[in-house]
């Protein structure tokens, strides 16, 4: 019994290095393209959200570093999932219970950084697509982890609708047969996880859950997406040549917002998993 939970924590200790490396390659092979040159045409992607493109490697400064908050959110909840490990008493929640969808979710956190990086660094389309696939790759995770919770479903039927939702939307995008523009649809997906999560808490009373850290992410969230409309090119937040961007604060803004879903996702004790 003793080797086997040993063995089991081998694994899941191996698996905790997954967002490290993500972090390190990613963001390795961004620089190598800035230096060497991006590959494509430049097309502007990311012209709407008002930063001037610059000559340099980087061609929207703010826009591009700001989303380094995302990879450091990212390795953040993976130092959570670490500290969990080595805690005595296991969070009674399916993602405390799995290291494989913790660090799963951190994975994707840290994807939104360098994948919005690509398209506000290169100003290339694939750069673009790059950052939309980030974004739907992350939405689909709480979209089915609140869905599972619903239905009553486990870890294997989260990891298998997870790969089949994000499967779908990634094949959907970059074949051109999503039938919206990406960012709307992730923007309709959120309130679909707010709403099932909401669902969730008021129809199962039985598990606790803290919602002030699913109300925190959704207020961060909120106030992110007002000063991301505010700061579109024209609009009333728009400094085109400013050192500060209020795009960029809509990043760092959606950064705490996924530290805090994690959280919250933390804060679920359900007593049939005990």
């Amino acid at each position: 019994m003793a080797e086997t939970q040993n063995l089991e924590c081998a694994r899941a200790s191996r698996l905790l290095w997954i967002p490290w490396i993500l972090a390190l390659f990613s963001l390795s092979v961004f620089c190598a393209l800035a230096v060497v040159g991006w590959p494509g045409t430049f097309v502007a992607a990311g012209g709407g959200f008002c930063e001037t493109f610059r000559e340099g490697a980087i061609k929207q400064p703010a826009n591009t570093w700001s989303n380094l908050g995302f990879v450091v959110a990212g390795l953040w909840v993976i130092r959570r999932v670490r500290i969990d490990l080595a805690g005595t008493v296991r969070p009674l929640n399916l993602i405390g219970r799995s290291t494989a969808l913790s660090t799963l979710y951190a994975a994707l956190v840290v994807f939104l950084g360098p994948g919005s990086m690509a398209m506000h660094g290169s100003g290339t389309a694939w750069g673009g697509t790059t950052d939309v696939l980030s974004m739907l790759l992350y939405i689909a995770f709480p979209v089915t982890y609140a869905f599972v919770r619903v239905v009553g479903g486990g870890v294997r039927a989260c990891g298998w609708l997870y790969a089949a939702l994000a499967g779908g939307f990634g094949i959907s995008l970059v074949t051109g047969t999503l039938p919206f523009s990406g960012s709307t649809f992730y923007t309709w997906l959120v309130p679909v996880f707010a709403g099932l999560e909401l669902w969730l808490h008021f129809r199962n009373l039985v598990v606790n859950r803290d919602l002030r850290w699913l109300g925190l992410a959704g207020g961060v969230f909120l106030v992110g997406l007002v000063i991301w409309r505010l700061s579109h090119t024209g609009g009333a937040l728009c400094a085109p040549d400013s050192l500060i961007q209020g795009h960029a604060i809509w990043h760092l803004l959606c950064a705490v917002s996924t530290a805090a879903i994690y959280l919250y996702y933390q804060s679920e004790h359900d007593p049939r998993l005990a």
